[in-house]
């Protein structure tokens, strides 16, 4: 019986022996491989010739050859000691075309699509590029496009792909209705929204187009809007949408409950940071007691004490408002809660997207590194500074936290690249240089670098100009921008002055940030002026002046900017301190000086009121100011007077002579006409103020008209940024002025390009 029992435990002791042992493999083929290096699949597998196999390593085989997704089979054969691998490889996608694509540039649908030429072609690419295709057509109002794909299969293992699309008609927005706003009218609540209706005069846009997407956004958009003037309740309790039976446009329809209105009360901070400075951080808080509750000035809050604390050291905190409402009283008390929050690292930054531009070019616009600590407020900033690059339509940021390292997280960023290339054509009139044509190249992001090339001419009646221009924004991949310009300007004072300038030059130039609000320009111009044709009856004072002098000159810049908008402002402060030297060679010497500050403010919705001022002064260096480097005063800087209208003038030829100061004030009031906010139009009251100071030189009192007194206008005027490009009406009105001085009530200046 034990001799029976032990055999039966050899035999299976030997069955599972045989089953388990590994296999050693002393020669691997492989078959099937058509475009691909044998070497190629042999570099997948977990083992080599000559090592032992376990069934287990073949399996692994097996799955790390098929998660290649080159081939549609794989086998795996082992006769004694010999492993045969066969494969189907998947063909090549040889050629990608599209036909019935009328209304999106083949471009714009390739940059989309995933799968291209060259690529492996699988079934599952090729249904995940129609979906995202038959989005863009859904963004455009096109919801009604359909689109489908052909397949044929070419020699030796290649396949073309052909999208055919029916593009359908567009779907637009007839009708946005609200129902439930009883504190807003429904056409203020319309201009809130990115979605627009259906109007003739929309035709260079498409937010009139029905967009899911755009709608839940604009969801967000009422309720930032409700939040920003005290609704703290506010909500979109429904949103539908319906299809007009007659034009079969939807119609939009946002269900609001509106809530009371509601005011700060009393602001706390309950920190459980040491040593944290409470009184300092009480500082931070951006609003006071009684005012109409704004969120955004809780968010501003938050962001000052989180910076108030990154300076003393804590680089991870944690700031939660918390609110405390009074439902009868309708006031809102606000603790700000701080505490350390939890050590968190960046792991690494992952970038997709960007089939053309650099992963250097965004990383370097990052405020944080790898191995950095996560701050919210710096990736925010980030996300901003890499959007203001102008290179993408889309820019999505994500933090996804790292497996089994709860103290780490990475960064995936998804950009969509749009056109950064131009080709300009610009055609415009202006009171004073009258026709105007222009005409450049230029290219933002040369080759993916990010570096700035380009050339533009212009000519008017007044002047004719050609420009070559180069930037580079890292140089050397350092935080430091550098360039060059090439310049030629041909100008006519005929009008003015009784003489042309010409100059021809070039000019180097760096910069960079101290901070995110503080930067520094320095600048190198080398250029030849030249003072030419001059008028037989010309002021003797221009006369003097006629020749060709060299310029060398060095010059800086530093600005201060916390605009929230560079080229449209609502609020902010900027200011400028600039000093030029010239006499580091060359025959003419100065000193200037120039300064420049405006401050914003939004005092109601789209109530912008600026107030604005310049000083300059020039000082020759044992030598007189040329004509060409001098102040002059009028046309746009002093609405209501002409080009040059203002200063020093020639008594018997009545030629302006300029001056070696400046001052400048304005004030304006930017309102809008109640038109609808696409139209672009806006309203503005001004007044203006300037003083221009008595050119230096042995001028005789008797032969010149000069006074120093301020000048005073005011005026209205309308600006259109219209799709031809903005256009400015002034209309000015001297209320203070001497009798010599040259008026202009009417100024027009527009220009466009296409």
């Amino acid at each position: 019986m034990i001799r029976k029992i032990g055999f039966i435990l050899l035999f299976v002791f030997f069955i599972v022996s045989s089953v388990s042992a590994d296999t050693q493999i002393k020669a691997i083929k492989v078959k099937g491989v058509q475009r691909m290096e044998p070497s190629t699949v042999l570099s997948y597998l977990p083992f080599e010739e000559g090592d032992e196999v376990s069934q287990r390593q073949l399996d692994q085989a097996l799955k790390e050859l098929y998660k290649t997704g080159f081939f549609s089979d794989v086998k795996l054969d082992v006769n004694e000691t010999t492993l045969t691998i066969t494969v189907s490889e998947r063909p090549i996608v040889s050629y990608i075309s599209f036909e019935g694509n009328d209304k999106i540039e083949e471009k714009v649908l390739m940059n989309e699509i995933h799968m291209k030429e060259r690529d492996v072609y699988t079934p599952t690419k090729l249904k995940e590029d129609v979906r995202r295709l038959k989005t863009i057509y859904q963004r455009m109002g096109l919801y009604s496009a359909q689109i489908t794909t052909e397949v044929e299969k070419k020699s030796r293992n290649r396949v073309e792909v052909l999208y055919k699309i029916d593009e359908g008609p567009k779907n637009y927005i007839e009708k946005i209705k609200f129902v439930g706003n009883k504190h807003f009218s429904s056409s203020d609540l319309r201009e809130e929204l990115i979605s627009k209706e259906k109007k003739w005069y929309r035709f260079f846009s498409s937010t009139d187009t029905y967009d899911p997407d755009r709608l839940e956004y604009d969801k967000e958009m009422l309720r930032r809007f409700y939040y920003r003037k005290g609704y703290m309740d506010f909500e979109v309790t429904n949103l539908s949408v319906t299809t007009d039976k007659k034009t079969n446009n939807f119609i939009v329809t946002f269900d609001l409950h509106e809530g009371a209105r509601y005011r700060f009360g009393t602001a706390n901070i309950q920190v459980t940071l040491p040593e944290a400075n409470v009184q300092k951080l009480e500082k931070q808080i951006s609003f006071r007691k009684g005012q109409i509750y704004n969120a955004d000035y809780i968010e501003e809050t938050i962001q000052n004490i989180t910076d108030e604390l990154g300076r003393e050291g804590y680089a991870f905190v944690e700031v939660v408002p918390q609110f405390k409402k009074n439902d009868k009283t309708h006031v809102a008390d606000v603790t700000f809660k701080i505490k350390e929050g939890a050590r968190v690292f960046v792991n690494k930054i992952d970038i997709t997207g960007n089939s053309r531009t650099l992963d250097k070019v965004i990383r370097r616009e990052f405020r944080l590194n790898e191995g950095d600590p996560f701050n919210t407020d710096k990736i925010r900033r980030s996300r901003q500074r890499i959007e203001n690059l102008g290179y993408f339509d889309k820019v999505n940021l994500r933090t996804i936290p790292v497996a089994n390292a709860p103290d780490k997280t990475d960064i995936a960023v998804d950009v969509s690249e749009k056109s950064t290339g131009a080709f300009n054509v610009g055609i415009g009139w202006s009171t004073y240089d009258g026709l105007l044509f222009e005409v450049g190249v230029q290219e933002r992001n040369f080759l993916g670098t990010g570096k700035i090339v380009g050339v533009t001419a212009s000519t008017s009646d007044n002047e004719t100009q050609v420009d070559l221009s180069y930037t580079d924004p890292y140089f050397m991949d350092l935080p430091i921008s550098a360039g060059f310009d090439l310049f030629h300007i041909d100008r006519d004072y005929t009008d003015d002055s009784s003489y042309e300038a010409k100059t021809t030059g070039g000019a180097l130039r760096s910069g960079w940030d101290y901070s995110e609000r503080v930067r520094q320009t320095v600048k190198y111009t080398l250029q030849r002026d030249n003072i030419t044709d001059i008028d037989s009856d010309a002021s003797i004072y221009i006369k003097e002046q006629e020749g060709k002098t060299l310029v060398s000159m060095i010059g800086q810049v530093l600005s201060y900017d916390t605009r929230d908008n560079v080229f449209n402002p609502t609020e902010g402060f900027y200011s400028s301190l600039g000093l030029d030297l010239a006499g580091l060679g060359g025959d003419t010497r100065f000193i200037r000086v120039n300064v420049n500050a405006a401050q914003y403010y939004e005092i109601m919705d789209e109530w912008v009121l600026s107030i604005s001022g310049s000083a300059g002064y020039i000082y020759g260096l044992n030598q007189e100011v040329r004509i060409n480097n001098r102040y002059y005063l009028g046309g746009s800087t002093l609405r209501g007077f002409d080009i040059a209208g203002v200063g020093a003038r020639d008594k018997a030829t009545g030629d302006a002579l300029g001056g070696d100061w400046r001052l400048i004030a304005s004030t304006q009031l930017m309102f809008p006409l109640g038109l609808p906010s696409e139209f672009g139009i806006k309203g503005k009251v001004f007044i203006d103020a300037g003083m221009l100071g008595k050119p230096d030189g042995h001028y005789a009192k008797d032969t010149i008209d000069y006074n120093s007194t301020p000048r005073v206008s005011v005026g209205t005027g309308i600006l259109w940024q219209s799709p031809m490009g903005p256009i400015n009406i002034d209309l000015g009105f001297p209320i203070v002025k001497e009798d010599y001085d040259e008026t202009e009530v009417f100024r027009l200046n527009f220009g466009t390009g296409f």
